[in-house]
């Protein structure tokens, strides 16, 4: 297989400089970085998070991938929910520990919230990415277009 990406990518302070420039650019307020081919059976990338971004809770079911998330810069609460959107579980994540990261299985109603002014996240997951079934999004869950986002989101930052 000829991949287009380099034999190595360094993660380096100039790497998180140039993904959280595009962050705070984004209507989003968060930019990937990825180490992969859109093909290739393993994802993994960089996901840099503004204190304001909002990511719809969603699973990733079908086909069933699990997820891991390491938290290299910043804190993160990470949110893991009943098919009814009750919380399952809340928990702290942020790169001076204790907890870094977490690893979840699939099929896991999960959101996150950037609880720093910014947080660089490192993402692995099964591929390869199709946008037509990499997520399942809760409907209960106010969507990224739904201006009750920012209400939701909030409620969310309450819980760390």
């Amino acid at each position: 297989m000829n991949f287009s990406k380099p034999y190595r990518q360094l993660l380096t302070d100039s790497l998180f400089s140039e993904v959280l420039q595009k962050a705070n650019a984004s209507p989003r307020k968060r930019a990937n970085h990825n180490f992969h081919e859109l093909s290739e059976v393993y994802q993994r990338f960089l996901n840099v998070l503004t204190r304001d971004t909002y990511i719809q809770a969603h699973r990733h079911k079908s086909p069933p991938k699990p997820e891991t998330f390491l938290v290299l810069k910043g804190s993160l609460g990470f949110i893991l929910f009943g098919e009814d959107g009750s919380i399952r579980e809340t928990h702290y994540l942020n790169s001076d520990g204790p907890i870094y990261g977490i690893d979840i299985a699939p099929g896991v109603y999960h959101t996150l919230v950037c609880l720093s002014e910014n947080a660089i996240c490192f993402e692995g997951k099964s591929g390869p990415y199709d946008p037509t079934t990499d997520k399942d999004f809760a409907p209960w869950a106010p969507s990224e277009a739904d201006s009750s986002r920012s209400g939701y989101l909030n409620q969310l930052k309450k819980l760390f």
